[in-house]
């Protein structure tokens, strides 16, 4: 039977559309890149969208669809993730049933159709559709999320007679600067994003420079959402008003510059925002981190943690020395979870000392130790007169370097509860990382109690969220029985209302997967055996992975199947 590489390479030859010589250009560059022949010759515009199209078609026996002609219905359209679609180049174009009929760029991303079948508990049917149609319907079909408020001021800042005063900004004189930043339309603009950034519950703001405009976009449960685009012309000024709050440089464009302010919300409510100012070939990005001040949140119990896994991290809270760490990238919970530990064990009999680049949570009761690096207070220093202060719980904000590992490890020897975190992506990693760092198993085995890994998933909306029965075939493949025996295999899907801004998800949930330190798995520390093979011992002895806590958290219709597959990989 002919493959269908030669199919493809009979028919573009048969119909004239490559000539011999670019198509054996193609096979060469496919052989040293790789990837599929049709993505290598749209690379090399040997073909065009259109008739690449019309080659798949006849080369795979899947029929081609024209999106721009084509109704669809908003409500299938948005049966698969906005990420996931733009990701993938698919979009889903019609509904018969259980029967679903997706338009792919690229009929053989096998990963594609087989994570659609598992989001959607579908059948899948599949056509062709060029790439930038797709993108156009999901661009059309997804909300943008544009405001009105901020079209109102850049309405009002068009109008300005200061308009040419703002173009010409990066010439201005350091008074000029100061003048603009303080001109009531930027003030009223910077204060508008700020206020709905704190609305949408958004933990990070970004102001970045383009070719020919300026974006603005929130991070909200871990998503970035572009927000809107603006004059490239306002750029300097709110970079500059920005400047001003943070009492930053205003005359310095070349270097990175971190500072803070303090703003109150139109709820009365005091918001702290940490502002970084980084140089790029397009002029200088701001990110603002929001920091949330709210205690309420330091609760073990309110984290989202599996019941038999919380009850075995209590356990160790309550040792009088050891290591624990909670370790996965930034933006996961991790210094949440240790603050909520500090506050499970916090008694006023107990010297409790934190050293943290920045002090994220102000903790009455606490020694807090802010790290200036600049004046050479860092990590190894802090900790060194730290130790000198007779503690009894020391938290350090982030492992960085293996001075600080060691310090930490040998006050965990020494007679100190010791909290940390570290950037690795799974529990049992964590264990190689510190190897990898100059510290001797023996060391692991005797000083680290326990360690959580974790990630943030986003929670399906409770006001529009929609349920739907899920397939067998995807429940055997996310083991559902195997986790929830008695689950009735309804789960729900993400939709949109006002509510969530049309998002379909509100809040997020901790994932988790907690490994303690027994014997055993300290037997196989000892003898550096692989992550592999620590993570397989501690599943038999009762460790739920990330995957199966997500997976369990989706059965209690706490999120959706999406963001499963979108956060935690196969086990």
């Amino acid at each position: 039977m002919i493959s269908f590489k030669e199919r493809l390479k009979e028919i573009l030859l048969r119909d004239r559309l490559v000539s011999p010589e670019n198509l054996q250009r193609a096979l060469e560059e496919q052989r040293k890149t790789g990837g599929e022949l049709s993505r290598v010759l749209l690379k090399l515009k040997v073909v065009n969208e259109e008739q690449l199209c019309l080659v798949l078609s006849e080369s795979l026996d899947v029929p081609v669809i024209n999106l721009a002609t084509f109704k669809l219905d908003p409500e299938v359209v948005k049966l698969l993730p906005k990420e996931f679609a733009q990701k993938h180049q698919i979009i889903p174009i019609s509904r018969i049933g259980d029967q679903l009929t997706v338009a792919l760029a690229d009929p053989l991303d096998v990963f594609a159709i087989d994570n659609a079948k598992a989001l959607t508990g579908m059948f899948i049917h599949k056509v062709i559709a060029r790439p930038k149609d797709i993108l156009s319907a999901i661009d059309r079909f997804y909300d943008a999320g544009h405001t009105d408020a901020m079209a109102e001021i850049l309405k009002d800042i068009k109008e300005s007679e200061d308009l040419e005063l703002i173009k010409s900004g990066p010439n201005l004189q350091n008074k000029e600067i100061e003048k603009l930043s303080e001109d009531a339309p930027i003030i009223t603009l910077i204060n508008t994003i700020i206020q709905q950034a704190v609305q949408a519950k958004a933990s990070d703001v970004f102001i970045e420079p383009l070719e020919t405009t300026m974006r603005v976009r929130y991070r909200v449960d871990g998503m970035i959402r572009e927000i809107d685009r603006m004059p490239k012309a306002l750029h300097f000024s709110l970079v500059s008003r920005v400047k001003v709050m943070s009492n930053l440089d205003i005359a310095e464009h070349r270097l990175p510059q971190d500072g803070r302010f303090r703003a109150i919300t139109s709820q009365d409510r005091e918001v702290d925002f940490r502002v970084n100012v980084l140089p790029t070939a397009m002029g200088e990005k701001v990110a603002l981190r929001i920091l949330d001040k709210n205690l309420e949140i330091l609760d073990l119990d309110k984290l989202g943690f599996e019941p038999h896994a919380l009850a075995r991290l209590k356990e160790n809270c309550q040792r009088p020395h050891g290591l624990i760490m909670a370790c996965g990238p930034t933006g996961s919970g991790k210094t949440t979870t240790l603050y909520s530990i500090l506050k499970y064990i916090d008694t006023p009999d107990k010297n409790i000392i934190t050293v943290e680049d920045p002090v994220e949570f102000q903790v009455k009761g606490l020694n807090q130790v802010n790290i200036r690096a600049e004046v050479g207070l860092t990590f190894p220093a802090s900790l060194r007169a730290i130790l000198r202060q007779d503690p009894d719980v020391i938290l350090i904000g982030e492992v960085r370097d293996p001075d600080t590992l060691d310090i930490a490890v040998k006050a965990a020897l020494t007679g100190h509860l010791v909290l940390t975190s570290l950037h690795t992506t799974t529990s049992a990693g964590s264990i190689t990382r510190m190897i990898n760092m100059g510290i001797e198993p023996f060391l692991i085995s005797s000083s680290v109690i326990a360690i959580v890994a974790q990630r943030l998933i986003r929670k399906v909306c409770a006001k529009c969220r929609e349920s739907y029965h899920m397939a067998d075939s995807a429940a055997a493949q996310f083991k559902v029985k195997e986790l929830a025996p008695d689950h009735d295999l309804i789960f729900y899907r993400a939709k949109g209302c006002p509510k969530c801004f049309s998002s379909g998800y509100q809040g997020r949930v901790g994932i988790t997967e907690i490994l303690i330190l027994t014997s055993k798995v300290k037997e196989l520390i000892l003898m550096r055996a692989s992550e592999l093979d620590i993570k397989n011992v501690a599943r038999q002895q009762g460790m739920k992975t990330m995957r199966e806590d997500a997976v369990l958290k989706a059965c209690a219709g706490l999120t959706t199947m999406e963001e499963v597959v979108r956060l935690t990989a196969m086990d």
